[in-house]
Formats: structure tokens, C-alpha cells, sequence
């Protein structure tokens, strides 16, 4: 084990091969085997290490547990969900068993059952505060809001008062979009501990998402000036565009990002903060390699799988042709499915899907709901809803007319209780383009509108945002020139294939005409024309997006053609978008 954890994996294998001669029954020296396994990327080597250890020791939680952290890693979720049963069963008393029992479940599609266990663990635990968060945001993902808040509420209750707990409670207020109350806890935080790093930088970001840049920056300012390694907070206050970081803020940054004992998830951070600062100064060599090297130290930790992501729009492609959608396109038969309600915003990240957005919520009679995860939540619990064990979407094929329905009236419930009054309510999630054959399935009278934006400028744009979540090709330029192309092919299948009202809008026209754009998408919603729709930028309302201090500034056109500052760099991108 010394020589293991030291790196000596050859040295460390012979030990524990020797002490299996030995003793042939030593679970434990196969565990340790199979995870020098994992270490050299032998994935089938070391499962089949640890199925022995678990025959050899089968009342063991540990090898279970074990077992299933493996298959999980190796994608095979229904044998990780078995193992993690069995650990969890074996010793309920742990919690972590109970939460990645929840979260693997949660993973594969079976949401009731993750919520059951969430539930277990919180019963058995009750002031342990991760069931009740994961509770919360997985019944948020499902479309309920109003459920999400009520679990937090009963967390409330039970967990502890200390200032960790409670900054962990504020951030899922957050998670959930709940931002005046998350910034309530905060500010409850802060008035016994004022020095609280966490609940000063989780305030911020709450301000932040409320539109309110000043106090956020002071926010975030007096976290950094008690932590200046709380590295996500920079980048974050480079979303406050109007923001200029002081001399010696900057002067510090630069000493962090050049100190290799700086871990890697901060200097990233930094990087992209300091790409931002040098962006502004009009500083493109040095802006640039900035963002570089930040995009590759995440990249690093965050791999992507380009071919994974190429196979499955070719999937899509080939089961969602014209003729499927055409004879499976009013399968919510329903009052749900007849629904004219959702708008789905759809497109590239950073392609303008949020000013559209902001366009459409500031007319009184529409609501703009932001990126709702509920399509893609629907999409992984197909396969378990209809019984089938291939992923979306060929479980489309068997879904029922009456579950269609089922998930129409989920859907336009998540909708009702964040706007019950509204007309038409946007969704702005980009990737639902992924999931509009499912959309088709159930609201066929929806409508789409598809936010197209110059390649360059939106792969650029892309590759100088530092994401909140996943987006995992945009780190990469090539990463990012692959999926571009494939996101063009995928919406020009749409375009031919799909029965529902599809409206294209390009970026460059919307901001050089706002409002001849503007009524274009007002009349494609079937709403009457309101000159409020042209102060969008006035509109009160939380944003969680990238776009948090765009889409309250009027129309600007400095981001067209933004990347020719930057075009000696841009070999790798330029090379992939002409594939």
C-alpha cells in the first residue's frame, strides 16, 4: 500500500499478487489490484478483480461499493445500481452508499426510485443535510418548484445551525432559482459570522442573478480580499462586464496563476478572469493566452468524447426521420399535448438564445422561464418509463399516447407554477435541439425558434466562457468547430423533418435591426405587438445564464465579427469548422 501510494503501481501489483499466493481468499489484495487496474485504464481487468473479491467476501459492503463505482465509471449503470443496492443494504448506516445508490439512479432514468432513497437516507440521517439538497434539485429537474422549496423548507428543520450547513442550504435556494431566498440565508450567515467567505461569495453570486452588479461586485470583492484563492469568484466578477479589476487584484492574479501549487480548478479560474481583464483592454495576444491555458487545464479534468457525441447525433438523425414524426407527431392527445404555451429557444450556447429570450419575457403576456433541465430529465427517464433498455431515442418508438400525455401535463405543470398567468413561456435550454423529437411527441403545436449565429464568433465566444456545468466541448477549439458542424447538420434535419413551427433567427440581423427582429419573433409567438419588447434590457427578472449582464444592456453589435481580433490563433477552429 506505501509503494501504492506512492505512484510505484508495478511494485506495488507484485506485493499484492505475492500476499494472494499467500492467502488466496484476500479480498482485500484483489480490491487493491483491481484499482491499480482502474489506474492504467483497464476497466474490464479491474471489474473482474473486484467480482472476485466480492465472491470471496459477499457480506462486505466496501467490495460492493467498490464494484459499482467501477461499472458506474465503465457506463454500465444497471450493474453499478445493482451494486450499490447490495452495498446499501449491507451498511444503510453509511450514507455515502445511500447517495450514490440516489444518484445512480438519478443517473439512469429512475427518478421515483432516487427519490425514495434520498428519502431513506434523510429519514435514517436527518441532519445530514445531502439527501434533503439532492431530494430538492432532482424534483426541481422534474418540473416542481414549489416541491423543491418545500424539501428545503423541512431541511430547515432538522439540520444543523453551523455556518457550513447553512451556506450549503443558501446555494441549493440558489440551485433551485429561489435567489431571494438564498440570499436571505446568506445575509442570515452573515450577520453572526460577517467574515464568512462562503456566504460573502454565495451572496454575490445571488445579487448577481437578481440584476444587481454593484452589490455583487462588493460582494465578491470583500470574499476575495479574506480568500484570494477562492478562485470561481473572479471569473464571476468578470461577468459584471462594466467591472475593472484593480492593479494589485490583477498584480495578485498573476503570481497565483504562475504558482504550480496553486491547484489546477483555481488557475483555471484566474486564467479565464484574466483573459477577460486583458479582452477589455483590447489586449488580444495576451487576452488569448489566457484563455488558453485555462480552457486546457479544464479540459484536463472535464475529458470529452467527441465520437460519443458525433454517435448520437447520428442516432437521432436516423430514428427522428420525417416519416417517424409524422405518424407519432399527436401522440399527447390530451389537453397537455394541444398546448400552445412552450416556446422552445434552441441553438448553440452563447449564440444570442438569451437576448431572444429577454425579447420575448418583457411582453406582459409571456414569461421567460430560462433553461429548464426538464426535456433532458424526460429524455433519460424514457428508456425506464416505457420499459426499454436502449437510451433516447429509440425508446421514442414505445411511448404510449397516454404517456405522452403524462409527461405534456408534468411539463406545463413546471411551466404553471413559475408563471401561471402566461400566455407563452419560454424555454431556453440550447441543447433541448437534442430532444425535438420528444417535444414533437408531446405539444405539437409548440414552437421552436432556432438562434443561429456566425460560426467563428460563436465558437469564440464559447471558448472565453467559463460554463457553471457541462459544456464540455467548449474547451477544446477543435472540440468546438466538431460540434458546431454537427449541431448545423442536426437543426437542418429539424428544419426538414420536424412537424412543428420552426422560426430561424441570426444573431447579426437581430442585433443590426432589433426591432424589425423583434416583431418577427413577437408575431412567430402569436402575441400582439408591445413597445416594451424593445426595452427588454428594463425587464426585472433573475437570470442564471452566462448571459447574466448581457441581456439587461441594450442591443450593442460589438460582438460581431469579434473574432478577427483574434484570428492568428484560431488555426485549429477554422480547420475544424471546414471539415
Amino acid at each position: 500500500m506505501a509503494l501504492h501510494r506512492a505512484g510505484q503501481l508495478d511494485a506495488a501489483d507484485a506485493c499484492y499478487r505475492r500476499v494472494k499466493r499467500r492467502d488466496p481468499d484476500h479480498a482485500e489484495a484483489l480490491r487493491l489490484r483491481a484499482l491499480i487496474a482502474h489506474q492504467r485504464r483497464q476497466p474490464e481487468a479491474a471489474i473482474k478483480l473486484l467480482r472476485r473479491a466480492v465472491e470471496h467476501q459477499p457480506a462486505n459492503p466496501v467490495y460492493h461499493h467498490s464494484l459499482a463505482e467501477l461499472l458506474r465509471v465503465s457506463g454500465d449503470s444497471r450493474a453499478a445500481i445493482t451494486a450499490y443496492r447490495r452495498a446499501f443494504a449491507l451498511q444503510p448506516e453509511r450514507v455515502q452508499n445511500g447517495l450514490d445508490l440516489g444518484d445512480a439512479l438519478s443517473g439512469a432514468g429512475f427518478s421515483e426510485d432516487a427519490l425514495a432513497v434520498y428519502a431513506d437516507v434523510a429519514n435514517r440521517h436527518p441532519a445530514h443535510v445531502a439527501a434533503y439538497l439532492r431530494r430538492a434539485m432532482l424534483i426541481f429537474e422534474r418540473g416542481d418548484p414549489a416541491g423543491a422549496g418545500a424539501e428545503l423548507e423541512q431541511a430547515l428543520a432538522h439540520v444543523s445551525n453551523d455556518a457550513g450547513t447553512q451556506c450549503e442550504l443558501a446555494a441549493a435556494w440558489g440551485g433551485i432559482e429561489e435567489y431571494d431566498r438564498a440570499a436571505e440565508r446568506y445575509e442570515a450567515i452573515l450577520a453572526d459570522a460577517p467574515d464568512n467567505v462562503r456566504a460573502l461569495a454565495g451572496l454575490g453570486s445571488a445579487c448577481q442573478s437578481r440584476g444587481q452588479f454593484d452589490a455583487s461586485a462588493s460582494h465578491f470583492e470583500q470574499a476575495l480580499d479574506r480568500d484570494p484563492g477562492l478562485g470561481w469568484v473572479y471569473p464571476a466578477l468578470m461577468n459584471n462586464r462594466r467591472y475593472a479589476m484593480s492593479g494589485h487584484r490583477i498584480d495578485a492574479m498573476k503570481r497565483q496563476v504562475a504558482d504550480n501549487s496553486v491547484g489546477d480548478t483555481v488557475r483555471s479560474h484566474l486564467h479565464f478572469a484574466l483573459g477577460h481583464h486583458y479582452d477589455v483592454q483590447q489586449a488580444p495576444e495576451q487576452a488569448f493566452a489566457h484563455f488558453e491555458a485555462g480552457n486546457r487545464l479544464h479540459a484536463r479534468r472535464h475529458v470529452f468524447a467527441p465520437q460519443m457525441f458525433d454517435d448520437r447525433i447520428e442516432r437521432i438523425v436516423q430514428h427522428c426521420d420525417r416519416e417517424f414524426l409524422a405518424a407519432n407527431a399527436h401522440a399527447a392527445d390530451g389537453s397537455a399535448g394541444r398546448s400552445e404555451r412552450p416556446v422552445f429557444i434552441v441553438g448553440m450556447p452563447r449564440s444570442g438564445t438569451s437576448l431572444v429570450e429577454q425579447i420575448i419575457a418583457s411582453h406582459p403576456r409571456a414569461f421567460g422561464a430560462g433553461e429548464l433541465n426538464d426535456m433532458r430529465r424526460m429524455s433519460r427517464e424514457l428508456p425506464a418509463l416505457v420499459g426499454s433498455d436502449g437510451s433516447y431515442p429509440e425508446p421514442l418508438s414505445r411511448l404510449t399516447p397516454a404517456q405522452a400525455d403524462t409527461l405534456a401535463q408534468r411539463y406545463l405543470g413546471a411551466l404553471s407554477a413559475r408563471a401561471p398567468e402566461a400566455e407563452r413561456v419560454t424555454d431556453k435550454m440550447p441543447f433541448n435541439m437534442l430532444w425535438l423529437g420528444l417535444i414533437a411527441r408531446l405539444f405539437p403545436n409548440a414552437r421552436v425558434i432556432y438562434c443561429r449565429r456566425e460560426p467563428m464568433d460563436n465558437c469564440l465566444s464559447c471558448y472565453f466562457q467559463l460554463f457553471n456545468q457541462g459544456m464540455r466541448f467548449a474547451y477544446d477549439l477543435e472540440h468546438l468547430g466538431g460540434v458546431y458542424r454537427q449541431h448545423e447538420r442536426l437543426m437542418a434535419h429539424w428544419q426538414t423533418a420536424l412537424p412543428l413551427s420552426m422560426l430561424t433567427v441570426d444573431y447579426e440581423a437581430l442585433v443590426a435591426d432589433p426591432e424589425a427582429q423583434s416583431r418577427r419573433l413577437i408575431e412567430f409567438t402569436g402575441l400582439d405587438w408591445d413597445d416594451r419588447c424593445l426595452d427588454f434590457h428594463r425587464a426585472r427578472r433573475d437570470v442564471r445564464t452566462a448571459s447574466v449582464w448581457q441581456v439587461r444592456q441594450p442591443v450593442y453589435r460589438s460582438s460581431v465579427e469579434r473574432w478577427r481580433a483574434y484570428a492568428p490563433w484560431l488555426g485549429p477552429l477554422e480547420a475544424a469548422l471546414a471539415d
